[in-house]
């Protein structure tokens, strides 16, 4: 069985030292949707950078069951470093999310930091999973 899901909600990051100025905030919008089905297959589905040096990333993988619901399984990953294409990950979370048909479910404030300059490199992000038809 084929469902729609979709990964929606805001973010806000900020890079202390960053290139292009020192103490930079970057906010926005997370927004994501795929189509999955039994099989369960991870992916990127969603990235975004800030101050020259930090990239968050979402990978998402979900699979249905015979109801139509789906178990979503999410990583989100926090990377700084000299650039926005840095392979430094520097945090990570990993949560699961059961999310019956046609209903919704909300993720609140997660918090990813840097812990090799005291936190002061973070992101916060406010998620909404969505199991549509």
């Amino acid at each position: 069985m084929w469902r729609n899901i979709a990964l929606t909600g805001t973010y806000t990051i900020r890079d202390d030292e960053g290139i292009f100025a020192a103490g930079t905030y970057c906010n926005g919008n997370v927004a994501s949707e795929g189509w999955v089905n039994e099989v369960r297959t991870p992916s990127l589905w969603w990235e975004t950078t800030c101050g020259g040096e930090i990239r968050v990333e979402k990978h998402v993988s979900a699979q249905t069951d015979a109801t139509g619901g789906v178990m979503i399984y999410v990583t989100l990953r926090f990377y700084e470093g000299t650039n926005d294409t840095n392979t430094d990950l520097d945090a990570e979370y990993d949560f699961n999310r059961y999310v019956p048909a046609g209903q919704s479910s909300t993720v609140a404030e997660i918090t990813l930091r840097n812990g090799e300059n005291g936190g002061k490199d973070w992101a916060k992000l406010n998620l909404v999973l969505r199991n549509d038809r």
